[in-house]
């Protein structure tokens, strides 16, 4: 979650279903067959888009899709469309609970329950299909807080799979190759020590990146921006699991 200064991004994709709820006017997302223009918006997970945001404050939310709150975003909104707009009530609910928070001294607790409390309403988060239990015990593994990298190899050891196996079943079930979760999961590690310790190089070490350089070229091509303008233009950052 970001509550910040908005900046201009390149074409990315990324694994996060992702919410973007401009404080003042409207942003504009720029998908690969169409343009739009909203005050809020949700995007599927791995789709290419760039956003335009005309200097405004805005929230950022990227949720995990294999999540509850996630897999009832995609159900809700997203069945046959790569993006969608958000029911203007509950967003005018959010901003009016956000910005007097935003305008003063930011509350962490208060924020991550009022946008839980949203997301929650957004997702109608009653979702019952489940995914193979081989599956989330290696979600499981690759999201645990301090865990270094891991190679398919080692996860499919952990579930009693070949390396082949686990890569056919983990894409069936979760709608991409494991590799690229494996880096969105590498990035999650960093972002959260960058938030608890504000060391990039440090930070990209634990993630299992080979220097900070090879950590920032990743970020960018998945977020569309250098993680260091991210932070310099933000007031609030925070990583929850």
């Amino acid at each position: 979650m970001y509550i910040g200064r908005a900046v201009d991004t390149i074409v990315h994709d990324h694994h996060a279903v992702q919410i973007a709820i401009c404080f003042e006017d409207k942003i504009e997302m720029i998908l690969t067959d169409l343009t739009i223009n909203e005050k809020s918006i949700i995007i599927d997970s791995d789709v290419p888009h760039e956003c335009r945001t005309r200097d405004n404050n805005f929230l950022l939310i990227n949720i995990d899709p294999e999540c509850k709150i996630g897999k009832g975003l995609r159900k809700v909104y997203l069945t046959g469309n790569k993006t969608a707009r958000l029911p203007e009530k509950l967003v005018e609910q959010l901003l009016e609970d956000f910005i007097p928070m935003f305008l003063g001294e930011p509350n962490m607790d208060c924020i991550f329950k009022i946008t839980f409390k949203f997301l929650q309403k957004l997702s109608q988060a009653d979702v019952k299909e489940e995914l193979d239990d081989r599956i989330v015990k290696v979600l499981q593994v690759l999201n645990k807080p301090g865990n270094s990298a891991l190679k398919v190899k080692d996860l499919a050891e952990t579930v009693y799979l070949s390396p082949s196996r686990l890569i056919h079943l983990f894409t069936t079930e979760v709608g991409i190759p494991i590799r690229k979760y494996i880096l969105w999961a590498r990035l999650l590690i960093s972002l959260q020590h960058i938030l608890n310790a504000n060391d990039i190089t440090e930070a990209a070490l634990v993630g299992g990146f080979s220097d900070a350089p090879h950590f920032n070229r990743t970020f960018k091509r998945m977020f569309g921006l250098n993680p260091t303008l991210l932070f310099n233009n933000s007031q609030f950052i925070q990583a929850y699991v």
